[in-house]
């Protein structure tokens, strides 16, 4: 999307299981909310399981969704790439820089969070690889038209254990990914890399405390209006939302609400988000709290952040209901997606989605197959109604030791609006 499209959020890397959402929705918030879902084929070519992370879109005949594929030893893990062109999903193949090979003692991965789409020949992918000797480490991958490539990350002058879970493109030679880094001591701090057109590199970035601080989506309007959201952890306390925005100067964290807290045990936690304009950004997660996780959305005015009220399918204890993204078709056009499990689904995780019509959040009835499902991200083309979003779906099969074992397959969803 060279010149004038931009692809303003990343997509986070709460990564389960695989499904692939594509929803093609009316204009206008009503419309959009009676949109009515069917299932679409995807490729599922690795018997071992196969999962999608986010997306992103160019055009409506030019897509990408990025996530993992199980290798023979289910705890290794290769890179997965997949690409519509208007009437079909493929397999695209895709590099592993970390080993692909088994090891004794230990495992090997590559696994892909986040997707940005600039050109039908500039597309980025980034998220972690490791070895059976070492432990995360950064990993951007991208696409030139012909084939996916490595692209190398600044080696951090700290240990290992290092990840990307989003990324925004602004312009071909203007592009941020964000995520978390260990520090010498141990701690987790923040992450920011820019690409400049010719190599990336890590820019300062401002942390909460001095424990724990992670990354998980990026959105931005303009090069000096950026934001990044995520999580922070101390001991003692409850798990606090993180918010950072940049005004083409510095990063510098922002005051964002913890709706709950009292335990350690608490979580409030932004896995998304999303700008529809400088004083209209949209951010999701989820809070937990006596053993029940519930939906969060927080919103920016310009001013401040505050909490909207979203809905559950399930408040009882025990119920699980979550938000892994967020988009924009406009300011009044909003989509968040994710996964809610309680007793009624005998604690099977179902798919979520939520709309917002400019006043207020409501689910949208959404169809799934499998024993499992969960959406991971999801991404609207500014200029049309087009949404897709990657999420997870499982069959049954069997596990050699235990004899029994949920297959992660593609899925996909669409919806033309009607």
């Amino acid at each position: 999307m060279k010149g004038t499209v931009k692809v303003l959020r990343g997509n986070t890397h709460r990564n389960v299981l695989p499904v692939l959402l594509a929803i093609a929705s009316l204009a206008g918030g009503s419309a959009a909310q009676t949109s009515i879902f069917s299932v679409q084929r995807t490729p599922s070519r690795n018997v071992q399981g196969n999962t999608l992370n986010a997306v992103a879109a160019i055009s409506t005949s030019d897509a990408w969704t990025v996530g993992y594929q199980n290798d023979s030893n289910l705890n290794d893990s290769r890179t997965l790439t997949q690409h519509w062109d208007g009437t079909s999903w493929t397999t695209i193949t895709s590099p592993n820089p970390g080993s692909t090979q088994s090891c004794q003692g230990g495992n090997t991965g590559n696994v892909l969070n986040a997707v940005t789409a600039l050109a039908a020949d500039d597309v980025w992918a980034v998220g972690f690889s490791f070895t059976c000797t070492s432990l995360l480490k950064p990993m951007a991958l991208h696409w030139d038209g012909v084939r996916w490539n490595v692209v190398s990350t600044p080696k951090l002058n700290t240990n290992d254990n290092a990840a990307l879970n989003g990324i925004v493109a602004l312009a071909p030679d203007n592009i941020y990914a964000v995520g978390y880094k260990p520090a010498t001591n141990g701690a987790v701090q923040t992450l920011i890399e820019h690409w400049d057109g010719t190599a990336w590199t890590v820019v300062p970035s401002p942390n909460a405390n001095t424990t724990g601080n992670v990354l998980l989506g990026i959105t931005a309007t303009s090069p000096t209006d950026i934001w990044a959201v995520g999580d922070q952890v101390a001991p003692g306390i409850e798990v606090r939302t993180l918010a950072l925005h940049f005004n083409g100067g510095a990063w510098s964290v922002v005051p964002t609400p913890n709706p709950v807290g009292g335990s350690s045990l608490d979580q409030n936690v932004l896995t998304s988000v999303v700008a529809a304009g400088p004083n209209d950004v949209t951010a999701v997660g989820f809070t937990l709290a006596n053993l029940t996780e519930l939906t969060m959305a927080q919103h920016w005015d310009g001013t401040r952040w505050r909490v909207v009220p979203t809905p559950n399918k399930s408040t009882a204890q025990g119920a699980l209901n979550t938000l892994h993204g967020v988009t924009a078709v406009s300011a009044t056009d909003l989509y968040a997606v994710g996964f809610f499990a309680d007793a009624a689904s005998s604690g099977e995780p179902l798919t979520l989605i939520l709309h917002f019509d400019g006043s207020r959040w409501t689910i949208v009835k959404s169809p799934g197959k499998g024993v499992a499902q969960q959406l991971n991200g999801v991404f609207a083309l500014r200029g049309t109604t087009n949404v897709w979003s990657a999420g997870a779906a499982s069959q049954n099969g069997v596990d050699p030791e235990t004899g029994f074992l949920q297959v992660p397959l593609t899925l996909t969803l669409f919806a033309s609006g009607g």
